[in-house]
């Protein structure tokens, strides 16, 4: 009995090995994805259909437009080149991403390949120091009173923790010397003009304000000033109603900050790449 049961032991050992050995074959390392693969022409195919299929919503450049930028190193329902794929492929339901119809999976792949280049920065050295940047960022430049980096600061203008990986150095330095150059743009529907961060004035019977628009429709407007704080204002009490589009709330830092605090300032942006601390 005990050599039979030596011998069924050693069985099951070897059907366990032989099944934990299926199992690792069938779960090994995916495949690589094509984009690893292509070339420059491949590439260039991939800009050529974009813009056919997809620069209506996301801009000839993929800078945005209806449709979000895609120069951006992590898209939120793309996480891998698959995800990216079927994105393009079947759209995004609920939202207003279609599916793409018409390229076969060859151009699909290389649609997805041009989109991933938009996200990659050529590397550049930094003109200043990270550090003194980070620390003009908190004190002198007084950033954090209307950006989020890391998790900390005021969310009234845009986020930052990733700005290093989606802007070049040249961008930087400008959007900190002149802000209203490349001020983002989203369409609205409501003016049928395009601003993601409308600057509004009014004048209410309360007084002037000056803000960022929330919302606005045919009854109200909803503004959030420097501080954070969101208004509410009837549109018909209102005796003046301004959009500034093109204006930006950020002041020029040429004139507050050295060209060298403008290196540093620029370096320590340069060096958000939307890594945790």
């Amino acid at each position: 009995m005990d050599i039979i049961r030596g011998a069924c032991h050693i069985a099951g050992l070897s059907l366990l090995l032989t099944i934990v050995n299926l199992v690792a074959a069938a779960t090994g390392p995916a495949p690589p994805s094509p984009i690893e693969t292509q070339t420059p022409a491949d590439i260039a195919d991939g800009e050529r259909l974009f813009r056919v299929h997809c620069a209506r919503c996301h801009g000839m450049l993929g800078d945005g437009g209806e449709g979000p930028s895609l120069k951006r190193p992590t898209l939120g329902h793309a996480p891998d080149d698959q995800a990216l794929f079927d994105v393009i492929g079947e759209g995004i339901q609920g939202t207003g991403m279609p599916g793409t119809f018409g390229p076969n999976d060859d151009e699909l792949w290389h649609i997805a390949g041009y989109v991933r280049s938009l996200g990659r920065l050529p590397a550049e050295a930094m003109p200043g120091d990270p550090e003194v940047g980070r620390v003009l960022y908190e004190t002198k430049g007084g950033c954090a009173a209307c950006h989020i980096s890391r998790g900390e600061g005021q969310g009234v203008g845009p986020e930052l923790s990733d700005v290093g990986s989606r802007r070049n150095l040249e961008y930087l330095r400008r959007s900190l010397t002149n802000p209203d150059a490349d001020f983002p743009m989203l369409s609205s529907r409501m003016t049928g003009r395009t601003n993601a961060f409308l600057t509004v004035r009014l004048v209410s019977p309360e007084g002037e304000f000056e803000g960022l628009r929330v919302n606005e429709d045919e009854f109200s407007i909803q503004v959030r000033d420097l501080s954070g704080t969101i208004r509410s204002f009837d549109k018909h009490t209102l005796l003046n109603l301004e959009r500034a589009f093109g204006h930006s709330l950020m002041p020029g830092y040429d004139t507050v900050l050295t060209p060298r605090e403008v290196d540093d300032l620029s370096s320590y942006l340069m060096s958000l790449k939307g890594d945790r601390r």
